[in-house]
């Protein structure tokens, strides 16, 4: 079985759904990430072309950590997001990854996440997969909640990562250049949503999707 994660940068992935990526590694599914950017806009005092190589290195590690298979790296300007993601190029990149891999379950960002990117993504997603000639069943994740949540009718699935969590936590705590931000706000928050989620799922930390 073939699993398809779209993330519109390399930390996403450990943030949204590390624990399921990790369970399901365990069980021997194929599991390819594609990432859209490099993430290079997260810190605007840094170089670039910095980032860009510590956050490669960060992404292949955590990938390595939650199991992944292979990571398929785009190459949208995290500074031109929407623009990029509107090129031919890269609807025929997505395209040839989803004819080459023809994935049984795909995960993309849920559309209305506060993060405009992770909108941009689940949007040209959802276009493309209009126009494949195969199905693949979607579910969604969330990095940021919307601020005004809305009625959210598509069915929910809750994984249990009580096993797995730990890694997760692993793979969230090696991006390094965002250290501060994520140190006292993404994984102390990600984490809680993680134990929420568990006790609406009645176990001890769960990560929860939409299909759509």
């Amino acid at each position: 079985m073939t699993i398809l994660i779209f993330a519109a940068h390399p930390d996403d992935i450990a943030i949204g759904l590390g624990g399921t990526v990790a369970k399901y590694a365990r069980q021997g599914k194929h599991i390819v990430s594609v990432i859209f950017s490099y993430g290079e806009g997260a810190d605007p005092i840094k170089d670039s072309t910095t980032l860009i190589k510590q956050h490669t290195a960060e992404a292949k590690k955590a990938s390595k950590i939650l199991g992944i298979k292979e990571t398929i790296f785009l190459g949208l300007s995290d500074l031109a997001f929407e623009r990029d993601s509107k090129e031919p190029s890269t609807e025929k990149k997505i395209t040839d990854i989803f004819e080459r891999y023809k994935p049984e379950l795909t995960f993309i960002h849920k559309n209305d996440d506060m993060h405009s990117a992770h909108k941009v993504v689940a949007e040209k997603i959802n276009i493309i997969s209009s126009k494949i000639n195969f199905k693949t069943t979607f579910y969604a994740y969330y990095i940021f909640p919307p601020i005004k949540p809305g009625r959210r009718n598509q069915p929910k699935l809750y994984i249990d990562i009580s096993d797995t969590f730990q890694l997760k936590k692993s793979a969230m705590s090696l991006f390094k250049t965002q250290k501060l931000f994520f140190s006292f706000y993404q994984i102390p928050t990600t984490l809680l949503q993680n134990w929420l989620s568990g006790f609406k799922a009645r176990c001890k930390y769960a990560e929860i999707f939409y299909k759509i």
